[in-house]
């Protein structure tokens, strides 16, 4: 499964522990805050002031290592 800017900060927590990890790195409280539930990864980039593709780049690749 691939992560999407569509996809939640919870949907992706769900696929694997490392995304978690990508967000604690990035010192991104998302794991535990309150919008985890409807926030989507392009929210959480453009929140942040992140670039989209990177982010994305670097959660999927985390995923990919955990399979």
């Amino acid at each position: 499964m691939e992560i999407k800017e569509t996809t939640t900060v919870e949907e992706a927590i769900k696929k694997s522990p490392a995304v978690a990890a990508v967000f604690k790195k990035l010192r991104l409280d998302c794991p535990s805050c309150r919008g985890a539930r409807a926030d989507t990864i392009m929210k959480v980039a453009i929140n942040n002031g992140l670039e989209l593709k990177s982010l994305l780049l670097e959660l999927n690749r985390a995923l990919k290592e955990t399979d």
